[in-house]
């Protein structure tokens, strides 16, 4: 197989931005977890806050 041209140039652009897109991808799920952790803290924190104040939850008790 011969790489040839257009070919050979999106090989090169493939192999230089691999490592640099890897990263991207690794901090964006990285942001995404965090993101995903601290809705969770809040809304716990929330839930823990109309529980001491009396509200009382649902006929199908509460969920989690």
């Amino acid at each position: 197989m011969v790489v040839t041209g257009v070919g050979s140039v999106v090989v090169i652009l493939v192999v230089l931005f691999a490592p640099t897109l890897s990263s991207v991808l690794k901090s964006i799920a990285f942001r995404n977890r965090a993101a995903g952790k601290a809705e969770m803290i809040r809304a716990q924190v929330e839930s823990d806050a109309q529980v001491r104040k009396g509200h009382r939850t649902g006929k199908r008790g509460r969920r989690g």
